[in-house]
């Protein structure tokens, strides 16, 4: 890990020191060095043997470095790692003038490591969190496939059978800046999300970074946890948007304790959340009960895969005024079947309207009046424009 960080420890160390500086590995070879100094990487430091060895700094005098290979008047530190010595700082200059820079260039060096070893921890521990995740959410059901992931969260201190609520949160549209993995977990919106759901059983992976979208298994142990996802995820809402002019949209599934739950769980929220992406609900934040119709919608989109509804609104579809009469259906049933509401909301007379009820009876033998008939036409027609919608997003 050292030999990662060492070019930026020298670069940061020399800029504040002013003198010139070295970084070696555990056996004494230059990893890391000042600009001035870059051609001597890879070369062997041997004053840096002794210093590793004891474990203790040392000054060395011009007749000392005659002596060693390598080494220039100046001092000479170890740097440790929770008590083991991973390599070590050389400062060029008068030993009795940068002696006094020794500890503060030490702590730098240790500092920035731990930093870029706990980050690189960090990472792996993401990693494998998203592959426990990308398991629940395509587990066959078969019994070894459980069994597995249930010892998979547990090697990584997680309880599947505990209740969690998923939840999943994203931008609607691209960000600007191609974000890779690594990037995705130190996000404006990862932070938000993290603040509120802190919980060491609360499972938060990344589904998709070019839209930052995140999925959550919230834990909830209790009554009041359940009551206050909703808060959290209105909290996350309010922070990205006062602060960093970001918008996300959430979609809050079903609570689960089970590897088949929370898989069953996962779909739910992506259902509700392509509800909202996909305009179906003027809500920013949907559960499983805020949305009846379009859950039912949505379920039947998936029902219908690859049965080409189409056909049952194909004479509708090949009119040349197909767009308008698509519209006056839906608007006619979303106005609760209110003919002045219907035509303000179209924008026309009510005797225009008058007009397009009739031409709808006569082209395609429609009554519009027939609650039962509209209805299901109504349906259709949502269903596949939410079918184009969506294979037209893949």
């Amino acid at each position: 890990m050292l030999r990662y960080v060492a070019e930026e420890i020298a670069s940061v160390a020399t800029n504040i020191t002013g003198y010139a500086i070295i970084i070696t590995d555990d056996k004494g070879i230059i990893i890391g060095a000042d600009h001035d100094n870059i051609k001597r990487l890879g070369e062997l430091h041997e004053a840096s043997l002794e210093v590793m060895e004891t474990g203790r700094m040392k000054k060395h005098t011009e007749e000392d470095c005659k002596k060693l290979e390598g080494t220039y008047p100046g001092i000479t530190m170890p740097i440790a790692i929770h008590d083991d010595i991973v390599g070590s700082i050389g400062i060029k200059g008068d030993s009795a003038e940068v002696e006094r820079y020794g500890m503060l260039v030490k702590m730098i060096a240790e500092i920035m490591l731990k930093d870029r070893i706990e980050a690189e921890s960090a990472h792996i521990q993401y990693e494998n969190l998203q592959m426990l995740v990308t398991m629940i959410i395509t587990c066959d059901d078969s019994e070894l496939s459980k069994v597995a992931i249930d010892n998979q969260g547990k090697l990584l201190g997680y309880n599947l059978s505990l209740e969690r609520v998923p939840i999943l949160i994203s931008r609607k549209e691209a960000v600007k800046e191609k974000k890779t993995e690594r990037d995705a977990y130190s996000t404006e919106v990862f932070k938000a999300i993290k603040r509120q759901f802190s919980n060491r059983q609360d499972i938060i992976v990344l589904m998709d970074a070019s839209v930052e979208r995140y999925l959550i298994f919230a834990n909830t142990d209790s009554n009041r946890d359940k009551e206050a996802v909703v808060e959290k995820c209105s909290a996350i809402q309010s922070e990205l948007k006062e602060k960093h002019s970001i918008s996300v949209y959430i979609g809050i599934g079903r609570p689960c304790n089970s590897i088949e739950a929370m898989k069953e769980g996962y779909k739910r929220a992506e259902m509700l959340l392509d509800s909202v992406l996909l305009g179906l609900t003027s809500k920013t934040i949907v559960t499983i009960t805020d949305i009846p119709l379009e859950r039912m919608i949505m379920e039947a989109v998936e029902y219908y895969e690859g049965r080409n509804l189409e056909n049952r609104i194909k004479n509708i579809l090949q009119d040349k005024n197909a767009d308008m009469y698509l519209e006056l259906v839906i608007c006619w049933c979303e106005s609760m079947f209110n003919f002045a509401e219907t035509a303000r909301r179209l924008g026309i007379h009510k005797n225009t309207l008058t007009y397009r009820f009739e031409k709808i009876r006569e082209n395609f033998d429609i009554d519009l009046h027939d609650f039962g008939t509209t209805i299901a036409l109504y349906l259709c027609i949502r269903i596949t424009k939410l079918s184009s919608e969506k294979n037209s997003s893949i």
